[in-house]
């Protein structure tokens, strides 16, 4: 689970909320990944980097609130990339950064889904 949750941070969250929390975070983000995905993908090949932006925000919250540090870090990559008009332009860092979230999110999914099936009380 390499680039799962870490486990300590759901250590943390299961002491301070419960498992039921735990469940809630990984379902929230199994729930709504796919969609940001798809905003982040459609956004940069229709140059709609303020969809961009705001996608990758969202997935990165998620993704660092349950301790996804690769797919958060792939997201706030595109996120500032999004936010930067100059950046922005490199078509071939924007495809990059879209395929690296893709790849973080594939990576962690599996983990993520099980969390959440796993945890509940």
């Amino acid at each position: 689970m390499a680039n799962g949750p870490q486990s300590d941070v759901l250590a943390r969250l299961r002491e301070e909320g419960g498992a039921a929390f735990v469940a809630a975070l990984a379902a929230l983000l199994a729930r709504t990944a796919p969609a940001r995905l798809a905003l982040i993908s459609h956004g940069a090949a229709t140059d709609d980097r303020v969809s961009v932006v705001r996608a990758a925000h969202s997935l990165r919250s998620s993704a660092a609130n349950l301790g996804a540090v690769e797919l958060a870090e792939a997201a706030e990559a595109m996120e500032l990339l999004a936010a930067s008009p100059a950046a922005w332009q490199d078509t071939a860092a924007r495809e990059a950064a879209v395929a690296a979230v893709a790849h973080a999110w594939s990576e962690v999914a599996d983990s993520v889904r099980r969390i959440a099936a796993a945890h509940v009380e």
